[in-house]
């Protein structure tokens, strides 16, 4: 049975918070379960695997980059939007190394 609060989500934002904070190749299915507060066995519940949790990451990183550069676009055109767009990239990457290194790497998702 799943522990109450713990979803597919939050295991995957925790996971990604982790890997901004250590880099993504660090990041491991016990140190994401420290962090929520869970034994590792918890997580499986709700992610396959490590492989499975990296490839969540970078969809989350992928929707989190691609809001980010709508937003800095609308209403631009030319060479505006250009810049806009690769100002909102070079950004999200040093805010968030971790998922932007997610995104930069070949994923499976796990079905």
């Amino acid at each position: 049975m799943a522990r109450a609060g713990l979803t597919p989500q939050r295991v995957t934002i925790a996971g990604a918070e982790l890997a901004d904070e250590v880099g993504l190749d660090k990041v491991t299915m016990s140190q994401v379960a420290r962090r929520l507060g869970v034994k590792d066995a918890s997580l499986y519940a709700h992610v396959r695997n490590l492989e499975d949790l990296r490839g969540r990451i970078a969809l989350l990183a992928a929707d989190e980059k691609t809001i980010r550069i709508a937003e800095a676009t609308s209403g631009r055109a030319g060479k505006d939007a250009l810049v806009a767009f690769a100002d909102a990239w070079r950004e999200y990457a040093h805010e968030h190394p971790g998922r932007y290194t997610a995104t930069q790497t070949r994923i499976r998702v796990c079905v």
